[in-house]
């Protein structure tokens, strides 16, 4: 049972970190969420900023659908808990349940980020349409007083498909609880929209938008932190494990045997981070210089972290435009340092992606890649990409927004990147 709640915990957390990563304007809410496990049911949900759940039962749908639909579960509370759902009641407990699911849903949906939950189906899309009409916001009351034209049978229907979490834990808050609930929230709402990159009218009131960046301009080095975490692996590192060291026998041993320890550091620790990355910079006509080498600084700041990466790592710097220009590999912070020195910028021809997803199918073959889990390419976005999704994860760093005719792949992880003083 502990080791799979242990398990079971760092799932969500997973679930965290790529919300936050996709949603940066989500993190302050995810951070005050606490997951606590050993709910008696089957279901999970929120009471407050409190996550209950079943283990066994988390296990089980991880298992059966995958990363994808954990992140849809978090994502659908998340949306009770922002519009405050859980604060409000109704006479009739169906059918509020039923409208606070529908705009939970919706809003996932309608935000168009299939490589955080998914597609949306079709006949979900055919019942929106019942509720929203095109550009049209509306509140889970609105949805609740709709649904006074439907059947029972319809109503029944719609329950199985978009009811996500119980609502049980709800009726449990008192309403000093629901009270400190709206003032921690107001809080949190007020930091978020101080940041930037959220609005009140945003999500679930308003139709979604397939633009969705992860803007880096703002903290930049700890947002980059942040994201770069999602390409990491957990692995044992050669290092004193100075958190797990005991000094009252080392010290004991000391004085009573003169320079006699009882016991030493262990030496080594587990930790997460980069084992494996490509960067891709795209030196075509179209990405002026000044672009490239503002890319370039930005993979620097990346590469000159030590904190990012195990001492021993592999990444790949690719610099193509419609073919690979110049490849190097670095596989240490001296490797690097070295080689920042003398950077030159190669290419200035056509756009063209495929090149360096083939590049890396050699290298997998050849074994010189084991374990990729990323590659981040610095673009304008203005080339010729992949047909086939790639096995990995795969994020495109744009200066600013691309151009409105370019089309970005659903399996591509746009993210915008602002230049600052």
């Amino acid at each position: 049972m502990r080791q799979a709640e242990e398990i079971s915990k760092d799932i969500w957390k997973l679930a965290k970190q790529e919300i936050s990563c996709a949603c940066p304007f989500f993190a302050p809410l995810l951070e005050k969420i606490e997951i606590l496990g050993q709910n008696e049911s089957k279901n999970y949900g929120l009471d407050g900023f409190r996550m209950w759940y079943e283990p066994f039962e988390l296990l089980n749908i991880y298992q059966e659908q995958g990363r994808k639909k954990i992140n849809r579960m978090l994502l659908h509370s998340l949306f009770h808990l922002l519009y405050l759902h859980l604060a409000e009641k109704k006479k009739e407990e169906t059918r509020w349940n039923l409208a606070c699911d529908l705009v939970a849903e919706y809003t996932i949906d309608y935000l168009k980020l299939p490589y955080l939950t998914g597609e949306m189906q079709e006949q979900r899309k055919e019942i929106y349409q019942n509720f929203w009409k095109e550009g049209e916001g509306k509140t889970a009351g609105q949805i609740y007083e709709s649904l006074n034209r439907y059947s029972e049978t319809e109503i029944e229907n719609w329950e199985r498909i978009f009811a996500s979490d119980s609502h049980e834990l709800w009726r449990k808050l008192t309403e000093e609880e629901i009270e400190g609930l709206k003032t921690q929230w107001e809080k949190i709402i007020a930091k978020t929209g101080s940041e930037g990159g959220f609005s009140k009218n945003k999500a679930g009131t308003q139709k979604g938008t397939t633009k969705e960046w992860y803007e880096l301009q703002k903290k930049k080095r700890r947002d980059y932190n942040r994201f770069l975490q999602r390409f990491s692996i957990k692995r044992e590192e050669v290092q004193a494990d100075l958190d797990s060291f005991d000094y009252i026998p080392y010290h004991y041993g000391l004085c009573m045997y003169r320079n006699m320890p009882f016991i030493e550091p262990l030496e080594y620790t587990e930790t997460k981070r980069l084992e494996e990355l490509v960067i891709a910079i795209d030196t075509s006509s179209s990405c002026p210089r000044e672009m490239v080498q503002f890319f370039l600084e930005e993979t620097a700041g990346m590469l000159g972290n030590q904190g990012n990466f195990f001492k021993k790592f592999t990444v790949y710097l690719i610099q193509c435009d419609s073919f690979i220009q110049d490849v190097v590999l670095i596989t240490s912070m001296e490797e690097w340092k070295r080689y920042s020195r003398n950077i030159k910028i190669q290419g200035r021809g056509g756009t063209d992606f495929r090149p360096v997803f083939e590049y890396i199918e050699t290298l997998k073959q050849k074994k010189k890649l084991k374990h990729l889990k990323g590659l981040i390419y610095f673009s304008d976005g203005d080339g010729i990409f992949p047909n086939q999704e790639p096995d990995y994860e795969t994020a495109f760093v744009f200066l600013g927004e691309p151009k409105e005719n370019i089309k970005i792949p659903k399996w591509v992880l746009p993210l915008s990147l602002s230049r600052t003083k």
